[in-house]
C-alpha cells in the first residue's frame, strides 16, 4: 500500500537512490559520446556547470566550416579538422565579414601571439604561422595552390626530389621550399625569398574571398617546421605586401566612383609608417574628405580599375574609408549682398 505521506522508507529509498544512480552513470556515459564531436570535453556532475563552462564554446561552427561536406582533400591518416578545433586553444574566431584580416593580424601583432591563424574557404584551408606577435611564413596542404608552376631555381632539382617535398607539403604543411633548403637541393637564401613570396601571394587570395572563416589557435608546438625561419616583424608592410597581388576585384569590393575617401582615427599616421610605392604615396596624398573617388583618378590620370585597386589596399588596411557623396559638407550659397561686400571688401 503506498505511503500516503509521501516519504519512502529507507530500504526503499535506497533502492530508487541506486536505480537513480544507474540513470545517471548510463546517462554519463553517453554524455561524452555526445561531445566528442562538439568539444570532447568531459562530463560534469552538474548540469547548471556545464553549460556556464561551454556557454561560449564556438565549436559548432567551426565544425561547419573546418570540415565542409564537400571536403575531399584531408588524408585517412590525418587528425579530424572537427576534433582539432573543437579541442583547440582558439583565441579568437569569426567570419571576416564581421573580423576583418587586417583586425586579425592587428590582434597578433597587440597580444605578441604564438600560434597559428586558420582561414577555411571554398579551398584547402590556409595557415599563417605567428611567433611571438612576428608572422614566420603562410602555407597551406595543397602544393598546387600554394605553388601551380615550376620556379626556376627548381630547373637543376630532380623531378623526383621536388615530388616528395610536394608530397611533404600535402602532409604536414611545410613549404615544399623550405624542405628542399633543409636537405640542400636548393640555396636557403633563395628558398626563404620563395617562402614568403608563395606565402604572400596565398594569402593574398583571402583578402577579396567570400565566406572566410578565421580562427587563430595558440599552441606554439605548430611551429615545429618555423625554427629555422626568421620572422617578418613589420605586419602592416607584410600585409600591404600581399594586398599588391591582388589584381582584380569583384563589383562588391569596388566604392561608388561618387564616394568620398577619408582618413579614419589615425589613418593618417598609419599611412606615414609605410613602405609605399612612388604611385601608393601619390594616391595617399589625395585623400583629404572632399576628392570623390573619379576626381583623385583625374588628377592622378588613372583608369577606374587601377584606382580602385590602389583604393583597397588603404581600405583593406583599415586606413581610410568611403563616404557617400551626399554626406560631405558644402559650403552654403552666399546671397548676391554678400558678395558684393566681398568685391567692395566690406566683408572681409
Amino acid at each position: 500500500m503506498p505511503n500516503s505521506s509521501g516519504k519512502p522508507k529507507p530500504k526503499k529509498a535506497q533502492g530508487e537512490a541506486s536505480t537513480s544512480e544507474r540513470q545517471d552513470q548510463t546517462s554519463s556515459e553517453h554524455t561524452p559520446q555526445e561531445l566528442e564531436t562538439k568539444a570532447q570535453q568531459p562530463p560534469t556532475d552538474s548540469e547548471d556547470t556545464v553549460q556556464s563552462e561551454n556557454w561560449w564554446n564556438p565549436s559548432p561552427p567551426v565544425a561547419e566550416w573546418a570540415k565542409p561536406a564537400n571536403a575531399t582533400f584531408a588524408p585517412a591518416t590525418e587528425a579530424d579538422p572537427l576534433k582539432e578545433s573543437a579541442t583547440a586553444d582558439v583565441y579568437f574566431c569569426g567570419r571576416t565579414i564581421l573580423l576583418p584580416l587586417n583586425r586579425a593580424l592587428q590582434a597578433i601583432v597587440k597580444e605578441e601571439l604564438t600560434g597559428v591563424l586558420r582561414a577555411f574557404w571554398d579551398q584547402e584551408p590556409i595557415e599563417l604561422l605567428a611567433k611571438d606577435g612576428a608572422i614566420a611564413f603562410v602555407t597551406t596542404r595543397d602544393p598546387d595552390l600554394y605553388c601551380p608552376e615550376a620556379p626556376a631555381v627548381l630547373a637543376n632539382v630532380d623531378t623526383e626530389v621536388v615530388a616528395q617535398a610536394r608530397a611533404q607539403q600535402s602532409k604536414t604543411g611545410a613549404p615544399l621550399f623550405l624542405t628542399l633548403a633543409r636537405q640542400e637541393s636548393i640555396p636557403r637564401q633563395p628558398a626563404m625569398q620563395l617562402v614568403r613570396h608563395y606565402g604572400q601571394k596565398l594569402f593574398s587570395q583571402l583578402w577579396t574571398a567570400q565566406g572566410v572563416w578565421i580562427m587563430f589557435e595558440k599552441n606554439a608546438g605548430l611551429l615545429g617546421d618555423a625554427p629555422d625561419v626568421s620572422a617578418e616583424t613589420n605586419v602592416d608592410n607584410w600585409a600591404l605586401e600581399t594586398l599588391r597581388f591582388v589584381e582584380n576585384l569583384d563589383q562588391q569590393a569596388r566604392c561608388d566612383p561618387t564616394s568620398i575617401p577619408a582618413y579614419i582615427k589615425d589613418g593618417f599616421e598609419c599611412v606615414q609608417k609605410l613602405k609605399l610605392t612612388f604611385d601608393e604615396a601619390q594616391f595617399a596624398s589625395q585623400f583629404n574628405g572632399i576628392r570623390s573617388v573619379q576626381q583623385i583618378a583625374k588628377n592622378l590620370r588613372l583608369d577606374l580599375k587601377s584606382t580602385h585597386l590602389m583604393l583597397f589596399r588603404f581600405l583593406a588596411l583599415e586606413i581610410v574609408e568611403c563616404w557617400p557623396a551626399s554626406t560631405v559638407t558644402k559650403p552654403e550659397p552666399k546671397s548676391v549682398f554678400q558678395r558684393f561686400k566681398r568685391l567692395t571688401g566690406r566683408g572681409r
